[in-house]
């Protein structure tokens, strides 16, 4: 009747589980460390560590429209095997380009815009904040280097000065974009001016 004991097979099952769940416990552990390794190994330092400041503010002193939006565009690039951000285009837009308004002044049509880019500078715990210079902007050319749909703007920045300049023409329909174009541009901007005057380039 030995034929029909039970006790010896229902005693290993119980050990069977536990050493199955010890190395299922093993596993995870062993995978969560590789995981955690991966993401370590992983990690890129972008800009040389350098902060990182896209216009946090902007002062539009133009009589001719108070609703001026001014907004930089970057892009990555890799250079010498390190990721770091550049200044490709600046775009004003909600421009108000009818023929100045004799009795309430809005309409920028025949005005011209001058453009400051400002950065802050921190040397032995002191800060300062100064204009970039035209030839420190990297712009694609020192003249014609604003363009809206269709045609390019007449545009300037001499060397030494931190005015960008250019025109808004009489007779632009609907909301055109000015698009000023640098070449690998600064990414460290600080805030924007832009003002608007009768002066001529």
């Amino acid at each position: 009747m030995e034929i029909l004991r039970f006790d010896d097979a229902g005693s290993s099952t119980p050990q069977r589980k536990k050493s199955s769940r010890g190395m299922l416990v093993v596993g995870l552990v062993a995978t969560l460390f590789g995981i955690s390794s991966a993401f370590a190994s992983s990690t890129i330092q972008i800009n040389g560590n350098a902060p990182i400041a896209l216009g946090q503010g902007v002062t539009a002193v133009t009589a001719c429209d108070d609703k001026i939006s001014i907004d930089p565009i970057t892009t990555m690039k890799i250079v010498d095997s390190k990721p770091d951000f550049y200044l490709e285009t600046i775009t004003v837009t909600d421009v108000d380009t009818a023929t100045t308004n004799v009795d309430t002044g809005i309409g920028c049509g025949g005005k011209f815009f001058e453009l400051e880019i400002y950065k802050t500078v921190e040397d032995a715990g002191t800060k300062t904040t100064s204009a970039y210079k035209c030839e420190e902007l990297n712009l694609i050319s020192l003249t014609a280097f604003t363009s809206i749909a269709g045609g390019v703007v007449s545009s300037k920045c001499e060397t030494g000065d931190t005015k960008i300049r250019f025109a808004v023409q009489k007779g632009l329909t609907g909301n055109p974009i000015f698009s000023i174009s640098f070449n690998d541009g600064p990414a460290d901007i600080s805030y924007f001016t832009l003002v608007s005057t009768d002066r001529a380039i």
